[in-house]
């Protein structure tokens, strides 16, 4: 019997799954509380700022961990997938990684040296963008997700709940 815990070569373990979906409640819930921070005039926002602060901190590890197992990790095939759609998938999933990096480096940058410095309102305009990038790779990859799930005979979203035995 194969390890339930690593990736295999077409299917994802516990460590990716887990990975996965606590990076994307944490994902969800700093975009929202950083929405939050703009939408609010300047003196009621601290709130928003803080805890935006607190948690992005906080999950830094976590975050970055799941960059670096995905890289260590690679991509597992899926059964059904073309060779082209299963590239397009990975370039998502990248893409999705680099811009995620991108907001854990230039988050803390803002966090220490402020947005008003030269080196903080450059990191600010890369954690904004990023951000914004991020939210259109994560619609896209929920509606392949759910264009897998409605219309495709393969096991793409359930690979990503439960590693195959």
């Amino acid at each position: 019997m194969r390890p339930l815990l690593f990736d295999q070569s077409n299917f994802f373990g516990w460590i990716s799954i887990a990975l996965h979906w606590t990076s994307a409640a944490l994902i969800v819930a700093m975009w929202i509380i950083g929405k939050n921070i703009s939408a609010i005039p300047d003196g009621a926002s601290g709130f928003w700022r803080t805890l935006h602060i607190t948690v992005g901190l906080s999950a830094w590890i976590l975050l970055a961990g799941r960059v670096a197992w995905r890289i260590y990790s690679k991509h597992p095939r899926t059964n059904g997938l073309t060779a082209k759609i299963h590239g397009i998938a990975r370039a998502v999933h990248y893409l999705m990684l680099a811009s995620l990096t991108s907001l854990i480096l230039s988050g803390p940058i803002i966090a220490w040296l402020g947005p008003l410095t030269l080196i903080g309102s450059a990191a600010f305009v890369v954690h904004l963008y990023a951000g914004n990038v991020l939210l259109i790779l994560v619609i896209t990859h929920i509606l392949a997700a759910v264009k897998h799930l409605m219309f495709h005979d393969d096991e793409s979203v359930i690979r990503m709940l439960w590693p195959k035995r």
